[in-house]
């Protein structure tokens, strides 16, 4: 199982990029990890809807 893991900004203001961590490997994402982010959270919000209109349980994570 791969997991995202999305930039990270310290207090000085400092970001370290997001990568992608699964089997032992980290994998960075240069140039795409904002939009990997913005992707999940929208996919995020459309199951989101969906499970409002039709009045089903949310999925939980890992499951």
């Amino acid at each position: 199982m791969w997991l995202f893991v999305p930039d990270r900004r310290n207090p000085a203001g400092d970001v370290r990029t997001g990568y992608l961590s699964g089997n032992g490997e980290r994998v960075v994402l240069q140039h795409c990890s904002r939009l990997l982010a913005d992707f999940l959270r929208t996919i995020r919000q459309i199951e989101e809807d969906f499970t409002a209109r039709c009045g089903a349980e949310p999925a939980q994570a890992g499951a």
